[in-house]
């Protein structure tokens, strides 16, 4: 049994049983002989029979011992590569048979061992098939092992990845070679590192030269370990990857390898929320789960409300979001007074995340990163702002386009823009926010907008169109369509607003969130477009659902997804799930769904008297 308090790529910190053992995840295993006993999770050697290596892992006075064979493929045959250990422990080679895999997961294994993990490693793509193929045949729920693989500098990669062990193993065989250990740069020189006083560890304040470089490696993998988790529990391990990954080519190429295999995975794991900010700065950083999907998400659910007729084109701002950032508070004052401004599609030209239209800069991640601002796109950035705005003019019923952009610095931009409709450029130079270039935009707005006829109604059915598209960004097209269908009326204020249907509350949103919260009328509305999660018939819904009283979820749930809880099939909560709908159903223990509101029959009775 295995919980999840955090995930983040295919990591998942909490706890497991093994056995007797109870560890926290992801572990460290701590290459030991077999006396003295060593405080903490250990891995020891010991004697055993020919063609079978014995294992004993070992902690708090507990152990558990494992006789894995010694294959040799070359004699043996590929055969599946699926070698049952015990019951509950399975060794596996790759490349293996899927379907070998399915028939083990009715066993409910709690243990694999990826034993040609070091090998697989030196190959590369084939390490991070291997863990697909693991993952996807047999869930969540197994707890894996990658024996001789780490390194304290490959640790975050290989948590990032779903390695839940991790033993010392090769750093120890590498530390009695004579090489230094170190967490950012794999190896330094150890006669350099004691002269610096660098390393605070035992086996280098003792003095002796060389330092006790076996003790040194210790200290080095929790160091590596410990940083690692502080990093997953923080929601910043892939930054932590990302970090690491001067320090060994291998990683740069397994990273490539991991976002392009396991992208369905990593997308599935990666919540739709968000409540701080990161930092994306290598070009690795633009593949991110939470960039691709907003990207992905902007050309097959969003569409530019149908009364914006002038599309204004901006570069984005170091603060998020936007509009609180000074230059676009200065825009915004450059056209405060114009004829219906509601009319003015404004959209901030960004990297990596794209193009981000207005009523999307509170989603995350849009409302959550910080880059390097140089001036200098790459190819890859250009593409996603290009892809973006092209959407946008394809479906935008757009009249004319202003662009308040610096023309030398986004010249690649000018070739998207369509020749059959009026293109202002606004701009000679990169000084947006000076009085010259703030004057030209107030001037080729107030053109483009007395161009298009007033709009009927006023500004709020526009505000409407907007919120309809937050939600569509959020739930999907057809969904939106039917909360927002008629009767549909607003209250609040712009930083909380109210959907309503005249009478009763439908969803809110807060700008801090970004993303609506349902209430069970506006679930109702949804129907069968909302994303489901079957509750046990004997669990009562007094507090949060949690993983043991699910009994069926909607593959498509990401964590920070609006979820209906059903119970014979009849609308019972809604609320939002902590965990991808996937794990709800392959995790034995944690909490699955924080529960908002619930469904309650009517007690109202009419008046009397």
């Amino acid at each position: 049994m295995r919980t999840a308090d955090r995930l983040e790529g295919l990591a998942l910190l909490g706890h497991a049983t093994l056995g007797p053992l109870s560890l926290p995840l992801p572990a460290l295993l701590e290459s030991a002989p077999p006396s003295p006993a060593r405080p903490g999770l250990t891995l020891t050697s010991l004697p055993s029979p020919s063609g079978v290596r014995r294992l004993r892992l070992a902690s708090d006075g507990t152990d558990l011992v494992l006789d894995l064979p010694i294959l040799a493929p070359e004699i043996a045959g590929p055969g599946t590569g699926v070698h049952p250990v015990s019951d509950e422990v399975w060794l596996l080679h790759a490349p293996f048979r899927p379907e070998a895999l399915v028939e083990i997961r009715a066993r409910a294994p709690k243990l694999l061992v990826l034993g040609n993990a070091r090998a697989l490693w030196n190959e590369g793509e084939p390490l991070v098939e291997a863990v697909r193929t693991i993952r996807e045949a047999l869930g969540a729920e197994p707890v894996l092992w990658a024996p001789r693989v780490a390194l304290p500098h490959r640790i975050p990669f290989l948590v990032y990845v779903g390695v839940d062990l991790l033993d010392t193993t090769e750093g120890e065989l590498a530390a009695a070679r004579g090489e230094y250990l170190d967490t950012a740069l794999a190896r330094v020189d150890a006669t350099d590192a004691r002269l610096e006083s660098r390393c605070p560890c035992d086996g280098c304040r003792a003095g002796t030269a060389p330092p006790d470089r076996a003790a040194h490696a210790r200290y080095v993998y929790r160091l590596a370990a410990a940083e690692a988790r502080a990093a997953l529990r923080g929601g910043r391990l892939r930054e932590l990857v990302e970090a690491r990954l001067a320090s060994e080519p291998t990683l740069s190429e397994l990273l490539r390898y991991a976002d392009r295999r396991l992208a369905s995975l990593l997308d599935e794991r990666t919540p739709v929320t968000e409540d701080r900010s990161h930092g994306y700065v290598l070009a690795e950083s633009h593949r991110r789960p939470e960039m691709v999907r907003f990207r992905a998400r902007l050309i097959e659910r969003y569409r530019p409300p149908p009364s914006k007729s002038v599309l204004l084109l901006v570069p984005c701002s170091r603060t998020k979001p936007y509009r609180k950032s000074r230059s676009h508070r200065r825009f915004a004052m450059a056209l405060d007074g114009l004829r219906d401004l509601a009319r003015v599609h404004l959209v901030s030209l960004s990297s990596p995340i794209g193009v981000v239209p207005r009523e999307l800069e509170d989603v995350p991640p849009a409302r959550h990163y910080d880059i390097p601002v140089t001036g200098d796109w790459t190819e890859s950035e250009r593409l996603a702002v290009r892809e973006g705005l092209d959407h946008l003019l394809r479906h935008g019923r757009y009249q004319s386009v202003v662009a308040h952009l610096d023309p030398e610095e986004y010249a690649f931009v000018r070739e998207r823009l369509p020749s059959s409709i009026p293109v202002a450029w606004t701009l000679a130079d990169s000084a947006s926010t000076s009085r010259p270039a703030l004057d030209a935009l107030r001037t080729a707005v107030a053109g483009a907008v007395e161009s298009v006829p007033p709009l009927p109604d006023g500004p709020l059915p526009v505000v409407l169109e907007e919120l309809r598209e937050t939600a569509s960004f959020q739930f999907g097209r057809p969904a939106a369509e039917r909360l927002f269908a008629s009767p549909a009326r607003l209250a609040g204020r712009p930083w909380f607003q109210r959907l309503t249907d005249g009478r009763t509350d439908l969803a809110t949103l807060r700008e801090e969130r970004g993303l609506f919260h349902l209430t069970v009328r506006g679930a109702r509305r949804l129907g069968g477009l909302l994303p489901k999660v079957e509750v046990d018939p004997a669990v009562r819904l007094e507090g949060d659902l949690f993983v043991p009283g699910v009994r069926a979820a909607d593959p498509t749930i990401r964590a920070g997804d609006e979820v209906g809880l059903f119970r014979d099939g009849q609308l019972a909560a809604i609320g939002e799930a902590a965990l991808p709908g996937r794990l709800m159903r392959e995790l034995g223990r944690g909490l699955a769904v924080q529960v908002r509101k619930r469904d309650h029959t009517p007690t109202d009775t009419h008046m009397t008297g």
